[in-house]
């Protein structure tokens, strides 16, 4: 049985990833945090020095269940194209969850920008390594320098998100943008014909 302490922490949780998946992280206060949670400030303080470690423990979780629920599916299906595919559409499906909010909030303030880019390029690292080498061993695709193909497509994330989300306007332009990445990833400039 959990403990009272446990469980106000798991309401600070819970209501701070409500408020700033929503709102995004400058729009909400630890006022506001505490008063949804039905907590005071001094309980958040406990556990968070400040907002920016409480969005990012938040967001980092977000990315753990997501990074969870992504490896369980993806057990299931067996071609590695068919992973990148439900892998992309997965990703483009969760990018409606946030608001814009949470988007230009996240990369607009430099420490934060750089730990969660941090987290993400580690989570996608370990992620295209294994479909990549499973692509490899299956012979779906070719034989090739998994740590630098790794690499750039981690790159490619990288300046996507750099140059990209922080002149988004609203979702559908996310939307767009994120479905004509996935597009260029998938099928690149040849359309999928390969070299002649």
């Amino acid at each position: 049985m959990a403990t009272q302490s446990e469980i106000k922490y798991n309401r600070l949780m819970e209501k701070a990833e409500e408020l700033f998946i929503k709102l995004g992280y400058k729009a909400v206060s630890m006022d506001d945090i505490a008063e949804a949670a039905g907590i005071s400030k001094m309980t958040i303080y406990k556990h968070f020095s400040s907002k920016e470690d409480l969005f990012l423990k938040v967001t980092f979780s977000l990315m753990e269940k997501n990074s969870r629920l992504i490896d369980q599916e993806m057990k299931n299906i067996s071609g590695v194209l068919e992973k990148i595919d439900f892998l992309m559409n997965y990703n483009m499906k969760a990018t409606k969850d946030f608001s814009l909010a949470f988007y230009r909030d996240a990369m607009s303030i430099p420490y934060i920008t750089e730990k969660l880019l941090e987290e993400k390029y580690k989570i996608s690292r370990e992620m295209f390594e294994r479909i990549i080498r499973e692509g490899m061993e299956k012979g779906e695709i070719r034989k090739v320098n998994v740590k630098f193909v790794t690499d750039m497509l981690i790159m490619i994330v990288g300046g996507f998100a750099e140059c990209f989300l922080d002149k988004i306007n609203s979702m559908e332009e996310i939307d767009q943008v994120v479905a004509d990445f996935y597009d260029f990833l998938k099928y690149g400039l040849l359309g999928g014909h390969g070299v002649k």
